[in-house]
């Protein structure tokens, strides 16, 4: 599989005196090692051709290459000849069931993993509480609070502890393969997958349209607060995008995705706190791993139209300078200000007063097509 055969590779390549990364963290998920540089992206080739070139190009690498026996892809043995390195064996480690207590370590420290730090005074997964001071005597888990005063503790991994769990939650892709291939074969779960993939999080928040119908979604859209719409440079406008397909009328789908991965213990459900202590709610965490498999195995296009339209919506919502857009969204933009929805002057956008409308009208359209597409 792709995990174990990245890491042999990335060792190898470190030891032939490369800078390798792995995985390495792009604009659209993760590709499986970076040569930073000489900026080379390589990706493994596990099920969906599409996805490499898609997340190897989200971002500016000179060379990219994507190893595996498909059209487009270079095979191993050539890539590591290119590169004159040994080629890896492919082994993964198969553990035997472990003992009660090895098992309740080894879900904590999955747990912890996953969900990143836990507020000490409301541990509610059962394994954690009967292990974490064995955890911490192991010096795998510590505790600590940015408060000074009436300090409130919050639990977390230690360096050393983080290198345990990660080795638990590989062997649960590992051992779940099939399983995940079997959901990222659904188009919607990649879209899904894509929209956590910055934040590994989802929060239950909003109700599900009656169907998928424009009426429908028009309906929908009314109650759908724009001041929700937050642009960043920092995010590829396609995440983006999926960021409010999963915030809005994928919701429920994702809830149902996160379930599913939550009986492989790659996800799990829990409240969060501030550092003083306060109840925010609850939210779902995912492991990283689980959403880069999803996007591996899968893929969703969504055409560069349907994604400059969605920019063109909703960045002028926090921006007036319209030039990072420009390229991309520029048509739709003078679309609206043709219309009478704004007024551009130069590379600045003023919005006029029915511009929200427009814009809750615009993007149940654009719903309704990404839906529509991948049925």
């Amino acid at each position: 599989m792709y995990l174990d055969l990245r890491n042999k590779l990335a060792d190898c390549l470190r030891r032939a005196g490369y800078r390798a990364i792995s995985p390495f963290k792009v604009p659209i998920g993760w590709v499986d090692i970076a040569i930073l540089r000489k900026r080379i992206g390589i990706d493994i080739f596990a099920g969906s051709y599409e996805s490499c070139v898609e997340r190897l190009t989200s971002y500016p690498f000179r060379e990219i290459y994507v190893i595996g026996d498909c059209e487009g892809c270079i095979s191993l043995e050539e890539f590591c000849k290119s590169f004159k390195i040994e080629i890896p064996s492919e082994s993964f480690e198969e553990l035997g069931n472990p003992s009660m207590q090895v098992k309740a370590i080894e879900d904590s420290l999955a747990y912890l993993y996953v969900v990143r730090e836990i507020y000490e005074k409301d541990i509610s997964y059962s394994p954690l509480k009967t292990s974490i001071t064995d955890l911490k005597m192991l010096g795998f888990v510590t505790s600590s609070s940015k408060p000074k005063l009436n300090p409130e503790m919050f639990a977390s991994l230690t360096h050393e502890g983080f290198a345990a769990a990660k080795k638990v939650v590989l062997r649960r892709i590992m051992k779940n393969k099939e399983e995940l291939k079997r959901l990222a074969e659904n188009p919607r779960n990649y879209i899904i997958a894509l929209g956590i993939s910055e934040s590994l999080t989802v929060r239950n928040i909003y109700e599900k349209p009656e169907d998928y119908s424009l009426k429908s979604l028009l309906n929908f859209m009314k109650k759908f607060p724009l001041e929700e719409m937050r642009y960043t440079n920092e995010v590829h406008p396609k995440t983006l995008l999926c960021q409010f397909i999963v915030n809005s009328v994928f919701n429920d789908d994702a809830i149902e995705l996160v379930g599913e991965l939550g009986k492989m213990g790659l996800a799990f459900r829990l409240k969060s706190y501030t550092p003083y202590g306060y109840e925010m709610g609850e939210e779902y965490r995912v492991a990283r791993e689980a959403v880069e498999a999803i996007l591996k195995f899968g893929y969703a296009e969504i055409p560069r139209e349907l994604v400059g339209e969605f920019l063109a919506i909703t960045y002028p919502l926090t921006h007036s300078d319209i030039y990072p857009i420009l390229n991309q969204a520029g048509q739709h933009l003078f679309k609206a200000e043709k219309e009478g929805f704004c007024r551009i002057t130069g590379t600045k956008i003023m919005l006029e007063e029915k511009f929200a409308e427009y814009a809750r009208v615009r993007l149940a359209m654009i719903l309704e097509k990404i839906i529509g597409s991948l049925s």
